[in-house]
């Protein structure tokens, strides 16, 4: 029965099969299949919620043996484990004990935490920015003088005091988002979308195993 179990096909057959309930009633209306897609999708959410509680129990896993072994930066994994299990606790569903995602102290957390973290690591992304502009704006050729020219170009017309004393770099802007800008917008969601239709097919046709054992056979 074990054996029976790891066999590969199964989960290729329950791939197909679940993308098809998903698929099928967008094109052909039938009201039991339609409410078994619906209710299909409530279970993704619930296998999601899954995942989630598992990689919590994962993240103490790991972080907890940084800390008993006293691994290098093992400081940094107390205060993430503090972070997580706080945030675990106080965002239960319990409005009566004063938990939840909209109680006081979870949004207390949120708001002075994890907002302020995201803040600075944006910030720090500024100059990671710079330098990359740096490095490509080299006008080595053709092309890499022709993005020089457009960012240039982007900077002024996004500079307020540079659009108030020469207003055709606002006329400028609009040539460029839509004209080349919107055709290159298009051409990467055509292509976007041509490589997520290729995928599907090839899980539906049980070619792409990637996300089985590491996609051997």
């Amino acid at each position: 029965m074990s054996s029976l179990l790891k066999r590969i096909e199964i989960p290729i057959f329950l791939t197909i099969v679940c993308c098809l309930l998903q698929v099928v009633p967008y094109y052909f209306y039938w009201k039991p299949l339609d409410d078994f897609a619906t209710r299909e999708a409530q279970w993704m959410n619930l296998i999601v919620a899954t995942a989630t509680f598992i990689g919590l129990i994962s993240l103490v896993q790991v972080h907890g043996a940084n800390v008993q072994k006293r691994s290098k930066g093992w400081y940094f994994s107390v205060v993430t484990l503090v972070c997580a299990v706080s945030f675990a606790i106080i965002g239960l569903p319990l409005p009566e004990y004063g938990l939840g995602s909209l109680s006081y102290w979870y949004l207390f957390l949120y708001n002075n935490g994890q907002v302020a973290l995201s803040q600075a690591q944006f910030s720090l992304l500024a100059f990671f920015m710079t330098s990359g502009v740096y490095r490509a704006f080299r006008a080595r050729n053709l092309e890499s003088g022709l993005v020089l020219g457009a960012g240039i170009l982007t900077v002024c017309y996004n500079a307020p005091a540079i659009v108030a004393t020469y207003p055709f770099f606002a006329d400028i802007r609009g040539l460029l988002n839509d004209i080349p800008n919107l055709a290159l917008n298009r051409a990467v969601t055509i292509g976007a979308a041509l490589g997520a239709i290729i995928l599907a097919v090839r899980t539906l046709l049980g070619i792409e195993r990637g996300y089985l054992r590491g996609g051997g056979d």
